[in-house]
């Protein structure tokens, strides 16, 4: 028989969560003076975030919602703590891409070298236009001046183009913004304005001056981009963390609406392709050497590094970027099917070369006039 001499007392929502306050107060008590013991004997770095949550019999609740209501109010405390303490790496980290899987086992020592080699370049870039964000990419360092301390940074002009061409890229209506407010985000959280030096609508490249008054980091360049060869697509998220596709130089030519001196990124992991983040930002081979610059398309476009060293060339000579309007489209031979480039050899006895797929009204005048 039930002992009723000594009832339960019945419990409300209101005396559970006073309870529950309490409780809350007390074990922040004990933390602060916890941090205060850890100040006191040194400077040590931030313990793991782990904290036992307390434990109540589920049976000291007048009903099951009042149990129910407190888990919840427990886990938003835990979840509220975790979100004013810091994140440490070395606990919370999400990988943005696949590059630590099974399939690039064969990569993971020499491509984790290059990769660590290679990220000491690589910052994030954010715009602005008249307080309105206008774009977010990445891009990376290509000279340091040490008298003046001003560094020099390559990135596309998509981070101030303001109008998307309306079908092909040849026929124009991009747009951009030279007076865009620009933020360069710095590896150590800091932030540094980027003054425009220069940019070029064909290429879409863009190089900006920024005051960092400490040594940056510049790459080295591999002028030679196989296909097939594998290659490391890096960029920068809003976090600055670091973003890596794994892919192969594509055996691809350009369609007729985009430019000619693309090459093409086949990745596996296609959901990567395309990230805003990565715009902007260096391709690498395994080497951690610079083989291209990424430039965001649905097929994952870059341009080579033998036409980035030659328009910096260029630009630092010239203090621009030439290049011949030819009014023409092109297919390279070689990266055609071997069955069409054995029947083109058959019919016309040519094997290599560019096959001419469009001229433009303006050059077909041009070309007639001069005759």
């Amino acid at each position: 028989m039930e002992d009723r001499s000594n009832p339960r007392k019945r419990r409300t929502m209101e005396s559970i969560r006073r309870e529950h306050e309490d409780e809350h107060k007390e074990r922040n008590l004990a933390m602060a003076n916890s941090d205060e013991d850890e100040e006191v004997v040194g400077s040590s770095p931030p313990s793991s975030p782990l904290h036992k949550m307390p434990l109540r019999d589920p049976a000291s609740f007048a009903t099951f919602d009042q149990y129910v209501e407190w888990v919840r109010m427990l886990k938003e405390e835990m979840s509220e703590r975790s979100r004013v303490r810091p994140q440490l790496p070395t606990v919370y980290f999400t990988p943005q891409t696949k590059f630590n899987t099974p399939q690039l086992f064969p990569l993971r020592e020499s491509g984790t070298k290059a990769v660590r080699s290679a990220s000491k370049f690589v910052v994030g870039l954010s715009s602005s236009l008249e307080g309105e964000p206008l774009k977010r990419c990445s891009g990376f360092w290509i000279d340091w001046d040490e008298e003046s301390g001003i560094g020099t940074l390559l990135t596309t002009a998509h981070l101030i183009r303001t109008k998307e061409p309306d079908n092909s890229v040849w026929l124009g209506g991009q747009e951009y913004a030279p007076h865009a407010n620009v933020i360069v985000h710095l590896l150590d959280g800091k932030t540094a304005d980027g003054q425009l030096l220069y940019h070029q609508p064909h290429y879409d490249l863009a190089f900006f001056e920024v005051a960092v008054h400490q040594r940056v980091p510049v790459p080295c360049f591999n002028e030679e981009v196989k296909f097939a060869q594998d290659v490391l697509q890096l960029g920068r998220d809003k976090s600055l963390d670091l973003r890596i596709t794994h892919g192969r130089a594509a055996y691809s030519n350009p369609s007729q609406d985009e430019r000619y001196h693309y090459m093409y990124l086949h990745s596996e992991d296609d959901e990567q392709i395309g990230n805003e983040y990565d715009n902007g930002g260096p391709v690498i081979d395994l080497d951690g050497k610079v083989v291209g610059l990424f430039n965001t398309s649905s097929r994952g476009s870059f341009i080579p590094s033998y036409i980035l060293l030659k328009c910096c060339n260029s630009w630092k000579k010239y203090g621009a970027i030439f290049r011949p309007h030819l009014g023409l489209t092109f297919e390279a031979i070689k990266l055609l099917e071997p069955g069409q480039v054995d029947k083109i050899w058959r019919m016309y006895d040519i094997e290599d070369g560019l096959i001419v797929q469009e001229v433009y009204v303006l050059c077909l005048i041009f070309l007639i006039s001069s005759y």
